[in-house]
């Protein structure tokens, strides 16, 4: 199973979305992400059928594997992507355990159900972990875990239609840190969604829909607030496609948010048309902004350009979408902020040797106020020395000192790894080393991992200075079964205690020593 989206190290990248986790702590209940270019905050994502409003979840890995996995942010498709439906029989489970410092102690069970084109997914998922100073003690005591969630996803085909479905639960029950005692979060997500699809003569018909409710309570010297904070986020999309692939559609969404002294009722509609013209996809739209009573034009241009062993592609996107309930009140009563995304993407392979690059300008104005303008480039190289070994590198920069970009100024990650049999070819090791580190953060950047936005900082003893980190894994697969042990943090875990052996990657939280972890995946099969 792939079960490493814990933390893989300090920052793992997915080339497809060009996605870094910069965690906060190493057994991955918060942190911050950057993804397709930009920091990732109050974005809606889905994870399969599931909607995620992102005002207060912008952390995916904090939810599990079964949600974390399925994380998508698809520009060139409204609708959620199907999933892929089995062409025989079978029934499959697995437990995927591991065990650390600090108290980490972390499982997810699954179970899924197949026959030909029809499949029923069943998830849990638990997490307990006191943090490396007890900051996630829970105050008020108890032995709960301080995440467990729990999923069913279900699939069908049959002939022209297409229909899946999913239903989840998230509950957080953790201590923050803070500055006398210990703070708390606890949260209750409750999400559903669908997706179904019909084949007619002359055209195909797309409908979804998507609920969110979210009731979340935190305790900290740092937030006046003491009721709960509700969201109700809803979306339903209406889609046709002709015979000629040119798409049709309308897409509704709302937001209803109830915290301290703001309770705001949002909907917004989106009616577009788009249409493939072999390497260029395009979509074009009017969204109905309401309360506010303005409309905005939003636009997607996609190109790719297949050259045999490199590739090009340019996007440029257009949308606006609601204020995070943090800033509403600093920007005059405007709900709506408008957001412009450009992106050239490239890639090379040539025999062993891989490469992808990117660049991207986003630009955020609110009623015509330019407000930030960040810019990052970024590239990956892989080269694959025989068949089961590969050096790998991975680098993100940041171009301008804007907050809504991270801060991070660049970051890098360098490793290698592979696998090789002994006893007989009875047991395969799977090594992995990898270093990754920072330089050049910026000083006037700052996370609120409370409210789950940026801000400018002002505070010197918030500043959080560069690193460099080794890490180490090893993964043994015994008649099956599938051993993990992970080294979060080398030279901290040998007993170097100096600077260069602590990172730190929030201002509330700590900095990270080591973080030794054991593992255990097992699958079963009918």
């Amino acid at each position: 199973m792939k079960k490493l989206f814990i933390i893989v190290g300090i920052f793992s990248g997915i080339t497809s979305q060009q996605t870094f986790n910069i965690p906060f702590d190493w057994a991955g209940q918060n942190g911050m992400v950057i993804n397709n270019g930009k920091l990732f905050w109050n974005q809606t994502w889905t994870s399969g059928m599931l909607l995620f409003d992102g005002s207060y979840t912008s952390f995916p890995i904090k939810y599990g594997g079964h949600t974390s996995e399925k994380f998508s942010q698809n520009k060139l498709n409204f609708l959620p992507l199907f999933s892929k439906l089995p062409d025989s029989s079978k029934t499959k489970s697995f437990f995927d355990y591991y065990r650390g410092d600090y108290l980490y102690d972390q499982i997810e069970l699954g179970g899924d159900f197949e026959s030909k084109n029809e499949k029923i997914e069943v998830r849990g998922f638990k997490r307990s972990h006191g943090g490396n100073t007890g900051h996630y003690l829970h105050p008020l005591g108890g032995s709960s875990p301080i995440h467990h969630s729990y999923r069913v996803n279900y699939g069908v085909e049959r002939k022209d239609q297409k229909f899946e479905a999913s239903v989840a639960r998230y509950i957080t029950k953790s201590g923050l840190p803070d500055s006398v005692e210990n703070g708390l979060e606890n949260d209750n997500i409750i999400n559903a969604g669908f997706r179904y699809q019909r084949k007619f003569d002359k055209y195909t018909m797309n409908t979804y829909f998507g609920q969110f409710l979210q009731s979340r309570f935190i305790k900290h010297s740092s937030v006046k607030d003491t009721n709960y904070n509700n969201i109700n986020r809803n979306q339903y999309i209406f889609e046709l496609v002709t015979q000629n692939k040119t798409k049709i559609g309308y897409r509704y969404d709302s937001q209803q948010i109830n915290i301290l002294n703001l309770n705001r009722s949002l909907n917004w509609s989106t009616i577009y048309v788009a249409k493939n013209f072999g390497s260029l996809f395009f979509r074009s739209g009017l969204q109905l902004l309401n309360p506010d009573q303005k409309q905005f034009f939003h636009w997607l241009v996609n190109y790719n350009l297949d050259l045999g062993i490199t590739s090009i592609v340019f996007t440029s996107d257009a949308i606006s979408k609601p204020i995070h309930p943090t800033n509403f009140q600093k920007e005059e009563n405007n709900n709506f902020e408008n957001w412009v995304n450009n992106q050239l993407k490239g890639s090379l392979k040539i025999g062993s040797l891989s490469a992808n690059g990117f660049f991207q300008i986003s630009k955020l104005n609110i009623e015509n106020n330019k407000i930030a303008n960040a810019q990052f480039i970024g590239f990956d190289i892989n080269y694959y020395f025989n068949d089961k070994w590969k050096i790998y590198s991975n680098i993100l920069s940041q171009l301008d000192s804007s907050y809504v970009g991270g801060g991070l100024g660049s970051i890098a990650t360098l490793g290698f790894n592979g696998e090789f049999n002994i006893f007989d070819n009875n047991m395969n090791l799977k090594p992995h080393f990898w270093v990754n580190g920072s330089s050049g953060k910026l000083s006037s950047f700052a996370f609120d991992p409370i409210r789950h936005v940026p801000f400018n900082n002002s505070n010197a003893e918030w500043i959080i200075k560069d690193h460099l980190l080794l890490h180490f894994e090893l993964t043994t697969n015994i008649s099956g079964v599938l051993i993990h042990y992970r080294i979060n943090n080398l030279l901290n875990a040998f007993g170097a205690t100096n600077d260069e052996a602590w990172v730190q990657n929030n201002y509330m939280y700590q900095k990270l020593g080591r973080m030794i972890q054991f593992g255990v995946t097992w699958n079963f099969i009918n």
